[in-house]
């Protein structure tokens, strides 16, 4: 009989959250459940085994006939609220770490140092998402010896590779794909195109996704008079977002850190740009720099800057020849490192730890 890991959720997963119902929805070598204080209904990927917490009267019971040998919470500030039941009952607990719930940069030390006093003595494994979330958890005080990094996996045959050519004559689309949040760094983006554009004509920018920026983005644009070249598109499902991909000439992400001290793990747009094959530019913000290697398998601009951004937009204009090289290098790190697949197998070796000690 299969081990079992109980999921805990704090709300339903959505639609960009795709990465999480990977690593619940995929594992082979354990059986997986999923727990949350919410109806099953609530969650727009379906999984066949959920169970809603306010309907279950006897926790400790439950845990026993469902053969649960560890509860993994998949976010750092929702594993709190799963929190007394790991207490009263000491069942082994793993937590992942995404972005801002594993961040100790500006104000988000002192939020995160002080809310998860006890997590870090009663948590058994740590998945922050990159080593650059691992070492701001260091800072925080999680023990280093329960932090193991798990990158997040892509499904490789969702995003085929496609060797993109520069337009000589007609539009040189940019790509970019995320919530509109500060910590996407839009508002840089959009200014970085504004220089770009001015001696590149035939330049446009799609931004796909949504968020609380919207109604900024838009005065902005308004403001650079960009509205005929400067596309909000709203949210797309992952298949539209994939065709977009063949359409566009580079990608971005402007990422930059908010000021609530929000930061990247790794992008998964990112990564599914890179297995698209699409020259990619981004920023030196969070755990982006150990997915890009800069001039070597994507372009690293400074992050808020957006003569800087331009910079990376503009070489890759002047240099057309170099576009496959980085691509199939590009393509390349995503088979080895953010495979799905491979990494669902490196999340089965961490849980298996829990039973050699």
């Amino acid at each position: 009989m299969k081990k079992t890991v109980a999921h805990f959720l704090d709300e339903g997963i959505k639609p960009n959250q795709e990465f999480v119902y990977n690593q619940i929805s995929q594992l082979k070598k354990y059986r997986s459940i999923v727990i949350g204080p919410f109806p099953k209904k609530e969650n727009f990927y379906s999984f066949s085994e959920f169970y809603d917490l306010n309907k279950i009267k006897h926790f400790q019971d439950f845990i026993k006939e469902q053969n649960v040998v560890a509860i993994h919470a998949h976010h750092g500030g929702q594993a709190l609220k799963i929190l007394p039941q790991i207490k009263a009952f000491k069942i082994p607990f793993i937590v992942s770490f995404r972005g801002r719930d594993g961040s100790a940069q500006g104000s988000a030390y002192t939020r995160n140092f002080n809310r998860y006093e006890e997590l870090k003595q009663l948590g058994t494994m740590y998945f922050p998402v990159c080593d650059y979330i691992a070492n701001d958890m260091k800072k925080l005080g999680f023990p280093k010896s329960r932090i193991h990094v798990l990158y997040g996996g892509i499904n490789l045959e969702k995003f085929p590779y496609i060797q993109h050519k520069l337009s000589k004559d007609g539009e040189i689309r940019i790509l970019s794909v995320g919530r509109l949040e500060m910590k996407k760094g839009f508002d840089t983006l959009i200014k970085a195109f504004a220089k770009l554009h001015k001696n590149n004509p035939t330049t446009t920018l799609h931004i796909i996704g949504d968020g609380s920026n919207k109604k900024k983005l838009e005065s902005l644009i308004k403001k650079q008079k960009l509205n005929h070249v400067v596309k909000l598109r709203g949210q797309m499902s992952a298949e539209q977002i994939v065709t977009e991909m063949t359409h566009a000439h580079l990608f971005c992400l402007a990422s930059q850190t908010a000021k609530d001290g929000d930061v990247e793990g790794i992008p998964n747009a990112l990564k599914e740009a890179m297995a698209c094959g699409i020259p990619v530019v981004s920023t030196q913000n969070g755990g982006i720099p150990e997915l890009i290697k800069h001039k070597e398998t994507g372009y690293l601009a400074e992050e808020k800057n957006a003569s800087s951004l331009a910079a990376g937009f503009q070489f890759y204009l002047d240099n057309p020849d170099i576009w496959q090289d980085y691509t199939r290098k590009a393509r390349q790190t995503i088979e080895e490192n953010f495979d799905i697949n491979k990494q669902i197998g490196v999340q089965e070796r961490l849980y298996d730890k829990l039973w050699r000690h």
